[in-house]
């Protein structure tokens, strides 16, 4: 047991004070708005908090982690490009300022203004389904790393995962938005300290002479040159960064913040500055994955060397402030990605289903019902799941199956007269075809005929998904201008 009577007093002081939040922002909640996008109330520096605590739970420290154990130094090539699509968006407003001017809730929101209402339909369904699966394997890769880092092992896994979702969905319905934008700001300065402490504790135990030996021992050029690692390549690096972009202006736990900004020029600060956090957000879990590879040596489970090693080296007391701050991150994301995708399945999918929208209550209510049933599932499919290759690219490709056709409705919409609804059907479906053909045949890649091994290839898969998407629009509004001509957007001018 690596916990002591003093990392249980912090952490049970940290849960009370969470939950207890939650319930006292439920008083703010008086209608939709305030429920799903916090009233549009959030200025830059609460912005920038609750975007960055959002965008870093613990299974980003783990997915990272876990490269920087399989991988090495060549990995920190990845936090580059998430930093600079980011900043992309976030200097030029790209789709995430369109999206704001038009004072949408959800993307699919959106294409019903721009194409109709069944198009939010399916688009609805396609980001409900990858969204749900991209959250898949959080719940058990958060409970990995608070079993192995507290020192319970793997037999604790599923009550270490029930108690965490408990926690979770108590705060996150009760407060909807408000709830995990006042949570985040006290979970950012948490989460900060406890990553400040691990890169700590590990630098006192380990030099980076020993990493980079460890390193080279390892891995050897693969371990430095992102190029040369099988893992990677110019293929890799493509689809990282166009998803990051995608990801940037299309995923709905993210875009939220900018939905949620007083404005549109607010919504672009936030992005911007949060921008400049990634590359640091990805790269220290990548150290201290080194670290484990260095200390532990590549024998253990890659999923389990980081949290492992952080329970050996941090000391007790410390101990308790560190998995604060992990679990901190934790609630963060799962607040933001339950809110997101219980608000598109109620309005976008139930919603979409009807002639008229629900009233504001019943969606809350429904909401609320729903966000319950995705954490069931998630205790499900997480203890069920084996993921192919690594978590990272396990989130990036079921991301794709959403980002990929969004990207090309969305962007079309905005920014080019002739997309209609042909395109957006095209885009969205052959968007999505990719990713589900992986995650499907990966399983059963040795009994398929030669030809068809491509879309086992994880990166190959992900970056065909944005070529099949654009293509789907570009070609499908081209070929159908007479028979489904195009719906124009009308501007809105309230902020």
């Amino acid at each position: 047991m690596n916990f002591g009577p003093l990392d249980w007093i912090v952490l049970a002081l940290y849960l009370a004070a969470s939950i207890s939040v939650g319930i006292w922002a439920k008083r703010f909640v008086e209608d939709l708005s305030g429920y799903m996008v916090a009233g549009r109330r959030i200025k830059v520096a609460l912005g920038v908090a609750t975007f960055a605590a959002t965008e870093f739970g613990t299974i980003t420290f783990m997915y990272f982690g876990e490269l920087g154990y399989l991988t090495g130094f060549s990995c920190f090539v990845i936090g580059v490009l998430a930093m600079l699509a980011y900043l992309v968006v976030g200097k030029t407003g790209f789709i995430i300022e369109g999206l704001r001017r038009h004072r949408v809730m959800t993307i699919p929101e959106f294409y019903e203004l721009r194409y109709s209402r069944r198009v939010r339909l399916i688009g609805g369904i396609i980001l409900f389904l990858g969204g749900v699966l991209n959250m898949g394997i959080f719940l058990k890769f958060d409970g990995i790393f608070l079993s192995e880092v507290m020192g319970f092992g793997p037999g604790a896994l599923m009550i270490t995962m029930t108690v965490m979702l408990l926690i979770v969905i108590a705060y996150t319905i009760l407060g909807g938005m408000f709830s995990v934008v006042v949570t985040d700001y006290m979970q950012f300065g948490v989460l900060s300290f406890g990553l400040l402490i691990a890169t700590f504790a590990v630098l006192v135990h380990i030099d980076l002479d020993q990493m980079s030996a460890a390193v080279t021992a390892q891995l050897g050029d693969a371990g430095v040159n992102p190029l040369v690692n099988s893992r990677f390549g110019w293929v890799f690096m493509v689809w990282v960064f166009v998803s990051n972009l995608a990801a940037a202006a299309m995923w709905q736990p993210g875009i939220s913040k900018a939905l949620a900004s007083e404005s549109p020029e607010t919504a672009k600060k936030v992005f911007f500055w949060t921008s400049l956090t990634f590359a640091g957000r990805a790269i220290v879990p990548m150290f201290l994955g080194i670290g484990a590879l260095a200390l532990l040596g590549p024998g253990e489970s890659s999923a389990a060397a980081l949290p492992k090693l952080l329970g050996r080296i941090v000391p007790s007391g410390i101990l308790g402030l560190l998995v604060a701050g992990m679990l901190a991150a934790s609630m963060s994301t799962y607040s933001a990605y339950l809110l997101a995708w219980s608000s598109v399945f109620t309005r976008d999918v139930l919603g979409a289903l009807r002639a008229t929208d629900f009233s504001e209550s019943t969606t809350i209510f429904i909401a609320r019902i729903v966000a319950g049933i995705i954490g069931a599932f998630l205790l499900v499919f997480g203890l069920w799941y084996q993921i192919p290759d690594t978590a990272y690219q396990y989130v990036f490709i079921t991301g794709a199956m959403y980002t990929a056709g969004a990207l090309s409705c969305v962007a079309a919409g905005l920014y080019w007269k002739k997309a209609n609804n042909v395109g957006a059907y095209w885009g969205l479906l052959l968007g999505a075809l990719s990713p589900a053909g992986f995650l499907l045949l990966e399983k059963i890649r040795d009994v398929l005929p030669g030809w068809m091994l491509f879309i086992t290839d994880v990166n190959i898969s992900g970056i065909l998904s944005f070529i099949l998407a654009a293509t789907g629009m570009i070609l499908g509004s081209l070929l159908t201008q007479e028979v489904s001509p195009p719906k124009q957007l009308i501007e809105q001018v309230r902020s």
